[in-house]
Parts: structure tokens; sequence; C-alpha cells
């Protein structure tokens, strides 16, 4: 009984849930996006440090609202999270042997976040060879963990092209001297370009397995779909089974009086 009212209660549940993440979801707005990035940075190694992160995603949310206004769920930002890392993954692929980066506005701010050990090391680098007001102010932007002034202000007071160019000028650095090693690179023999593509096919390996495990996870929940459904199938043939026996003996009943009454 308890079984056959929460089956009868799921529908309702569902349509409801996927009319609000309809509604929500959709689209992500510029300042929602400029604001994620900026979450996503603060939280980057808490999320890498925490297995069960749900509470994590949680207080991102939390953040966003602040800086945006706009509400969002834990789980909204994890989904966005994982199909814009999964994109930039794929472009990083693409653009393996490209000096360009690619055109989409978040790739350089991603590939900043996502190699954060190393700007740390170059952090930590410049601080050893420059001690001065300007390294710290520089460290307090890019560090997450820095204490001592807020990392984010609200989003109206807040100037995200500032932050844009100080990413620009980094990679403006690190993509000059890309260049150069490129250009020594082709005077290399003809084996260390070997060894490039073979790291060039192991980047799309890794990819493939990445979109295998999702497949996986797919089937996964399609095949969780189907058990639920043969289920509610099953059901329904009992209760039809059941409908018939009843008029079975309806008919029996009725036979009896009315061989009862001509008697």
């Amino acid at each position: 009984g308890q079984s056959a009212m929460a089956a009868a209660e799921i529908p309702s549940y569902i349509v409801s849930s996927q009319t609000e993440k309809h509604r929500r979801a959709r689209n992500w707005t510029d300042a929602e996006m400029r604001g994620l990035m900026l979450v996503w940075e603060e939280f980057f190694d808490e999320l890498k440090q925490t297995k069960r992160n749900a509470k994590v995603y949680e207080k991102m949310a939390n953040k966003l609202f602040e800086m945006t206004g706009e509400i969002r769920h834990g789980e909204e930002i994890k989904i966005k999270i994982t199909n814009m890392t999964f994109q930039y993954r794929k472009l990083k692929c693409m653009t393996d042997s490209e000096t360009v980066a690619p055109d989409w506005p978040y790739y350089k701010t991603i590939d900043r976040i996502l190699s954060k050990v190393t700007d740390h090391s170059d952090v930590k680098m410049h601080e050893n060879q420059q001690p001065g007001p300007s390294t710290s102010q520089t460290e307090a932007s890019q560090s997450p963990s820095a204490k001592s002034t807020p990392l984010y202000l609200p989003y109206n007071q807040f100037t995200y092209e500032g932050r844009e160019e100080c990413f620009e000028d980094e990679h403006s650095e690190s993509s000059s001297s890309l260049l150069s090693y490129k250009l020594r690179a082709e005077e290399r023999p003809v084996k260390k370009r070997k060894v490039q593509n073979c790291s060039f096919q192991k980047k799309k390996l890794k990819l493939m397995e990445a979109m295998l495990e999702e497949q996986k996870k797919l089937s996964r929940a399609m095949e969780e779909t189907c058990r639920e459904v043969r289920r509610i199938l099953d059901q329904q043939n009992i209760i039809q089974v059941q409908s018939l026996q009843l008029q079975e003996r309806m008919m029996n009943l009725l036979e009896k009086m009315i061989s009862k009454s001509n008697v």
C-alpha cells in the first residue's frame, strides 16, 4: 500500500521539479557566469579536498546569491561546473597545438582556476624576487585562502573586467614563453615531436574515457528507470488479474441468483 502511494506521488513531484529546473536552469546570465567564475575560484581547493562536497556547493550557492541576487541550488552549480570543465578540456584537446586560445569567453579564466597549483608556485617565486606591497596585493587577489582581506565584494561593487585584465597579463607572459618554446621545439629531431604527439593522444584518450564514464552513468540511470517501469507494469497486471477474478465471481453469483429465481 505504501509503495503504491509513493508511486502515485512520484509523477507530480518529477513534473514540478522538472518545470522548476526548466524555468530556472535554462540560461545563466552574464552576471551569474562572472560570479560563478569567482565563487568557483574561491572554493576550488575546498572542493578538491572534500569527497562529499554537497555542503560546499550549497556554500557556493549562498555566495553566488550574495554577489548576484540570483537563487541557484548547489546541484545546479555542480552541473554547470562539470559541463564547463568538460567543455574546457574538449577545447584544450582540440587546440593543443595552437598558440591562440579558443574563442570562448571563460576559457582563460577556467584554465587559470584549474591550474591553481602552478599559479600558487608562481606567486611564491614573485614574492621571493620582489618583496613589497604590490606582491602581497597580488597574492591576496589570487589566493582563495587569504583571510586578511575580503576576496570578493558584492557583485554591484565589483569590476570583473579588471580581474580579466590581470588574467590576460599572466597569460600574455605564459603565451610568449610558450611561443619561444615551440620555436625551439621546431629545431628538435622528429622523435621529440612524436613524444608531443603521444601526449596529445593521451589527452584525447582521457577525454574519451571521461565521455565513456558519463555514458555508463546514463546507461545505469536508464536501466534503473526501465526496472521501475517494469515494476509498475507488473503491479498493473496483478490488478487486472484481480479485477477479472472479481468479475468472474460476480458472474457466478448472478447466474446462481437467476437459476434460483427460475425455480
